[in-house]
């Protein structure tokens, strides 16, 4: 097989392509083709997902102790000559604070104290509160339907 200009020459011992036969020095012109591939990436959307999110309130009653505190002050007159001052003192659930008043005599008299105690107490209380609770809901968009769907939950 000779090459030249892009022609190839078949000599007398080759078979011709369709079963045609070439006289001597006839020449036929084979064409020589590549296939050559073009791959190109093209995004196509096929859904979409959404996430939402709903509150949900509930009202439940609760019951919850309450604590009050009740204070009473009562002054008791004493009226008595003492040597020194002296501080507050407590007496169980009563504090109890001294006054004093000096006197030209220069005599110390403990005019009154005053009394203050401290009483508590308990109850409960019945109340309604207002809970709430978040859910997060995922949909996906179907583009066949063109409509949201739940996406199943893993």
């Amino acid at each position: 097989m000779n090459e030249h200009s892009g022609k190839t020459s078949l000599g007398s011992n080759a078979e011709p392509a369709h079963g045609t036969s070439l006289a001597t020095g006839e020449e036929r012109v084979l064409p020589v083709l590549e296939e050559q591939v073009d791959i190109r990436k093209v995004a196509v959307e096929t859904g979409a997902v959404r996430v939402r999110k709903i509150v949900h309130e509930e009202t439940q009653t609760v019951n919850t102790p309450l604590v009050h505190e009740e204070v009473s002050v009562t002054r008791v007159p004493v009226n008595k000559v003492v040597e020194d001052k002296f501080h507050s003192r407590q007496e169980g659930d009563t504090l109890v604070i001294p006054v004093f008043k000096e006197v030209i005599t220069r005599h110390l008299v403990l005019l009154e104290e005053v009394r203050i105690t401290t009483r508590r107490s308990a109850e409960n209380s019945v109340q309604e509160v207002t809970l709430k609770r978040e859910e997060a809901v995922v949909e996906r968009y179907d583009a066949e339907s063109g409509t949201w769907k739940p996406d199943p939950a893993p």
